[in-house]
């Protein structure tokens, strides 16, 4: 059964501190009624949240900390809002009585959503998904593929910042510490970059997509139904087909054994609402083992970098090593 997000993560805390009337205080710029109570989401891993009720409703408050780079906030919020009103759903931004969705509180810019009923699945001790099932997957692609139809008139860009082009200067930051890591990690990564580069294709549809659409971003209700999606700090401009890379990554695989039936009730169900070309379905090998290689080098760079006193949770990069030498290996279109 699903779990509440904060109970996954519950040796993190928030970063910001605030009290009753602080609270109170800054919500009076809103028409939300008056605040009742609060308490900290404490798996704020970016960010600081809070569950706050008022007399009139239940939301949920964010201050944006330092690893948000504050210029593309209002991207991530006008993205989600612009969703919301397509019937996706997702936190819709609350505006205040000045009718901004970006307010400033303790020096930070701030922001106030909606609250989205529901739990994420929950994973193991050793961080793999042992719970995703063929249904889950179906109603990701169909989800997934209304994200992306949705995107079309949305009028703010964002470039991707982990795009394609950007992980060769990622890898050179640490490919000095991969060989007393993996001694044959440096050469399957340099390898596949290097084909990357040379086959990786930008005349495709291109739109804003979420990006990070793991299990940990996507709420199911009691009846084990999508009751929504959250956390967009990383959707920017980019392929549909590598952002359904991206998903295939992330819920089709047991452990490190790709699942054919997850994958089938995922791709089935996306082109039900939003049909890829051939060009698209000819291009996926090639999405697929860039969607392996991000996740590949981010775990790496969090790995190498990353405080021993951080709250952030370092997860394994041999998972991504192991589902990047399926897909160079492996031809899962039929």
């Amino acid at each position: 059964m699903p779990t509440n997000r904060q109970e996954q993560l519950n040796f993190m805390a928030v970063y910001t501190k605030i009290n009753f009337d602080e609270l109170a205080q800054h919500l009076a710029n809103y028409e939300i009624g008056e605040l009742v109570e609060f308490q900290e989401i404490i798996d704020g891993i970016d960010n600081s949240n809070f569950i706050v009720k008022t007399t009139k409703n239940t939301f949920i408050f964010t201050i944006f900390e330092s690893r948000i780079d504050k210029n593309n906030l209002p991207f991530y919020i006008n993205f989600k809002e612009h969703l919301a009103l397509k019937n996706i759903s997702c936190p819709t931004p609350i505006k205040a009585k000045n009718l901004q969705t970006i307010l400033d509180f303790k020096n930070k810019k701030t922001a106030l959503v909606s609250f989205l009923k529901g739990s994420t699945l929950k994973p193991q001790n050793d961080g793999y998904y042992y719970n995703i099932t063929s249904n889950h997957c179906f109603q990701i692609g169909g989800m997934l593929a209304k994200m992306h139809l949705a995107s079309k008139d949305f009028k703010l860009s964002r470039d991707n910042d982990l795009a394609i082009k950007d992980f060769e200067n990622l890898f050179d930051k640490f490919k000095h510490l991969v060989d007393g890591y993996d001694s044959n990690l440096n050469k399957l990564i340099s390898s596949t970059l290097k084909s990357l580069k040379s086959n990786w294709k930008l005349n495709l549809e291109s739109l804003p997509c979420h990006l990070d659409l793991f299990p940990d971003n996507v709420f199911f209700d009691e009846k084990n139904q999508i009751s929504g999606v959250i956390d967009f700090y990383f959707s920017a401009n980019d392929l549909l087909i590598y952002d359904f890379a991206i998903v295939v990554n992330a819920w089709c695989f047991d452990k490190t054994t790709f699942n054919f039936d997850k994958f089938e009730a995922l791709l089935n169900s996306y082109q039900k609402i939003r049909p890829f070309n051939s060009t698209e379905l000819n291009f996926l090998e090639t999405a697929l083992i860039g969607a392996s290689m991000r996740f590949l080098l981010t775990r790496l760079h969090d790995m190498f970098f990353t405080p021993q006193n951080s709250l952030v949770k370092i997860k394994n990069p041999i998972e991504y090593r192991e589902k990047l030498l399926f897909f160079i290996n492996n031809k899962i279109l039929k």
